[in-house]
């Protein structure tokens, strides 16, 4: 279950929901970060805004809109109090995938180096 506590409502990553495709209910301005196709914003920090048809639009800081698989949308480790979000985002060795830390992977002694599909 995702951590609603968030300020907004805004999800964090969980063991079962790591992108904006996993979320039950998706709202306008979560925090995502872009991992997908457009070069010029891949790597970098937008927040949904709506679905079209099958592509999930993310907005960026510079107001422009693009649409995104939603499975390449990852989702914070972490929103603090004033709504910041902040992503612990990793390779996986096994896949080379990026994929999103939980706030618990990100604070465990260990920390997680394969992403939850290619983990044993």
């Amino acid at each position: 279950m995702s951590d609603a506590t968030q300020p907004q409502e805004f999800c964090c990553a969980t063991q079962t929901e790591r992108t904006i495709k996993d979320l039950r209910t998706k709202r306008k301005g979560q925090p995502v970060y872009v991992i997908g196709h457009e070069d010029r914003y891949k790597g970098q920090e937008g927040v949904f805004e709506f679905f079209n048809i099958r592509l999930a639009v993310v907005k960026f800081p510079d107001e422009k809109t693009l649409g995104y698989d939603p499975l390449d949308l990852l989702l914070p480790c972490k929103i603090n109090e004033e709504g910041v979000a902040f992503f612990e985002i990793r390779y996986c060795e096994m896949c080379d995938q990026l994929f999103p830390l939980t706030l618990e992977e990100f604070h465990a002694a260990d920390e997680r180096h394969e992403c939850p599909e290619c983990s044993p």
